[in-house]
């Protein structure tokens, strides 16, 4: 059975002295490179973090999470680094002090979570066998395969159904844990590397057809899958998640360039396949043009996922000019949990964070009226909710909230295989985004916690329980292997 990469043993010393002697000269060239401490303050808090959060039995999917909100914060430092050059918004904006104050968010997040996940209890962690579902392969790719065209029908029909709009997009990510399991299987059973191409290049092709980015998803599960498949100490491994970062970087680069073209074809109602085919065109237009246009697209694509400008503008402005709002966007969030549309459908919409930026950040972005809303973020609502240091209490509080439900699900969800699938989802739901909203981070967190982490623990028990029926009409049979105990974290 397949094995949870980790480490045994004490590393000899040498090695290890060596390996923090590099970590340090790294971060050292970094802020040379870069021309800022804070770089070098950001990629040590990006290492510390994954040091501590690697301790997840299992892949890595937490230490993950933390740093794609890691990248939105530090980005642009990155982008300076690598290519010498600054974006628009940090000429025009003191951004130093907003990510410091974004990076102190990121920290305290995760340290509620870390200590609430129970991860503080692990210096290493010990290989374990993973139990996997009682599903053949071709149970599986069938399923998986309805669950993709199934995701297309489910979002089609969300958005004219306004009670249950969240539920029903939520309930379209399943697709992703099947994809998980796919993967996982032709890892294990040493399926020729061309198959897990080629169902990642579909993935890829079908996510350029959406509204939403939804390419990333794909390239996350696939990658998490690797890391926990394969032994992360071959170099073999981490050139593939190179490769997948390479990846995602160009089909990020992409998407900038097409996506307000594939928007305005999506709302006109055409096919996925008409899609495809408007973003290949434009795809191909764009970049024929040589290598400014591309400079152009890279500037464009860091400026998208730099979560950072309209936060350090709203510093200046909160409290000097507008006050704190001492709660009232937290606690609005919290109101939409307690009333949800379906038995509220009177319940007004909900505010576009353009209207934040607008209002607190003094930049007139466009809003609801255009289909339009720029992010603003959790951690710039706690600043305006609260102020510093009262700001970093709910995001600590938030971090334990989610950490603790972490810990249930491993303690519930029966098999290894369908908890790290579900937890994959929820996690990089919940937890991935610095953009996010307080809106939108509470109630989605809510629901995706009861269908995934609920769903799982029914589904589970259910399967271990049909599992063993089937084993005692056969006695010889090892019940076992086949009906595993729950798993429970354990230092």
């Amino acid at each position: 059975m397949p094995l949870v990469a980790a480490r045994t043993g004490r590393a000899p010393a040498l090695p290890r002295q060596l390996r923090d002697l590099g970590a340090l000269g790294l971060i050292s060239v970094f802020g040379l490179l870069a021309g800022d401490w804070v770089a070098s303050l950001g990629l040590a808090v990006l290492f510390a973090g994954w040091k501590y959060l690697s301790r997840e039995p299992g892949p890595p999917i937490v230490a993950a999470a933390f740093s794609l909100q890691w990248l939105q914060v530090m980005v642009a430092m990155v982008y300076v680094a690598i290519s010498g050059r600054q974006i628009g918004e940090m000429r025009h904006a003191d951004y130093r002090p907003m990510m410091l104050i974004g990076l102190a968010c990121v920290v305290a997040l995760f340290s509620g979570f870390y200590f609430a996940a129970g991860f503080a209890r692990f210096k290493r962690y010990r290989a374990q066998p993973l139990s996997v579902l009682p599903w053949s392969m071709n149970r599986i790719m069938v399923v998986y395969l309805a669950t993709v065209a199934g995701s297309g029908i489910l979002q089609e029909l969300a958005w004219s159904t306004p009670g249950l709009t969240q539920p029903m997009l939520i309930f379209s990510r399943i697709r992703y844990v099947f994809l998980y399991f796919l993967i996982t299987r032709l890892i294990k059973n040493r399926m020729p590397w061309p198959w897990v191409a080629a169902i990642l290049f579909t993935e890829l092709m079908l996510g350029f057809t959406g509204f939403f980015a939804e390419f990333r998803e794909p390239l996350v599960v696939v990658t998490i899958a690797i890391l926990g498949m394969m032994d992360r100490r071959r170099a073999r491994t981490w050139i593939l998640v190179g490769v997948l970062a390479v990846l995602g970087v160009l089909s990020t680069i992409i998407w900038t360039a097409i996506k307000p073209i594939v928007r305005r074809e999506y709302v006109g109602v055409v096919s996925r396949t008409e899609r495809l085919g408007a973003a290949i065109t434009v795809t191909g237009a764009t970049f024929t043009i040589g290598g400014p246009e591309w400079k152009y697209q890279s500037d464009s694509m860091v400026s998208r996922i730099w979560a950072i400008y309209f936060p350090a503008l709203a510093l200046k402005r909160v409290p000097s000019i507008v006050p704190h709002e001492n709660g009232k966007i937290l606690w609005g969030a919290i109101q939409n949990v307690l009333t949800p549309r379906m038995f509220f459908p009177g319940k007004a919409n909900l505010p576009s964070q353009s209207d934040e930026v607008r209002k607190y950040a003094g930049v007139w972005v466009a809003g609801r009226e255009t289909n339009t809303s720029y992010a603003f973020g959790y951690a710039a609502e706690s600043y305006v909710d609260f102020g510093v240091p009262l700001m970093f209490v709910p995001i600590f509080v938030w971090g334990l909230l989610i950490g603790f439900a972490y810990r249930w699900m491993h303690k519930h969800i029966v098999y290894d295989e369908l908890r790290i699938g579900v937890l994959i989802v929820i996690v990089w739901s919940t937890l991935a985004y610095y953009e996010a909203s307080w809106l939108m981070m509470v109630g989605p967190t809510v629901t995706i916690m009861v269908i995934f982490g609920g769903g799982a623990v029914l589904v589970g028990r259910f399967l271990r329980g049909t599992s063993k029926k089937n084993l005692r009409a056969r006695p010889r049979a090892n019940v076992s292997a086949v009906a595993p105990k729950p798993y429970r974290l354990s230092p």
